[in-house]
């Protein structure tokens, strides 16, 4: 019976000190990766609204990259707002070098709806730590073959934050007006 004790704790040791091992393998190999200083702390205020940044990935195909607003297993709504509204952007503590702000329009699935040609560059002031721009109507909804006067359309903002040669994207969905 000691016997059958003492093969148990054995093996109970030698199955938690394996276990460890890969645990500390795995935080090694993450540390490699370049992780966002803001992750937690990016934000867009539209009105009275605080939409948190989503984290994008690197890559540059601006195509799928707003599907995260529309998966069906995370309960969230995407807001409507008036074109002419204020949108700051907020980084917290973390100043960065400088930013790009992208408008895309998205399809109902979240992917982008035309070619890279009619993504807009948005304008915006800083303002300390903080970026402003207003929404404007999206110059290729238009192109749209729908008719409908108070058509409403989904748009992805892209903000590209860059620190130290380093892109750090972030992004948000809204809806608005057509035109």
């Amino acid at each position: 019976m000691n016997l059958l004790k003492n093969f148990l704790l054995l093996l109970l040791i030698l199955v938690g000190i394996s276990g460890c091992g890969g645990a500390t393998d795995n935080k090694e190999e993450n540390s490699s990766v370049t992780e966002n200083p803001i992750s937690k702390q990016g934000s867009a205020m539209i009105g009275a609204d605080t939409i948190k940044l989503y984290e994008l990935s690197g890559n540059q195909n601006l195509k799928d990259q707003f599907k995260f607003a529309f998966d069906p297993t995370v309960p969230q709504e995407i807001k409507y707002y008036k074109n002419g509204e204020t949108v700051t952007i907020d980084f917290g503590e973390t100043v960065y070098d400088n930013i790009t702000i992208l408008d895309i329009l998205l399809n109902s699935k979240g992917e982008q709806l035309y070619t890279n040609k009619e993504i807009k560059n948005v304008a915006f002031t800083r303002i300390d730590n903080k970026y402003q721009f207003k929404l404007e109507k999206h110059f290729a909804s238009a192109l749209n073959s729908n008719d409908e006067p108070c058509q409403t359309v989904y748009r992805g903002f892209r903000i590209n934050a860059y620190k130290d040669d380093k892109e750090y994207p972030f992004g948000f969905v809204i809806k608005t007006d057509a035109y």
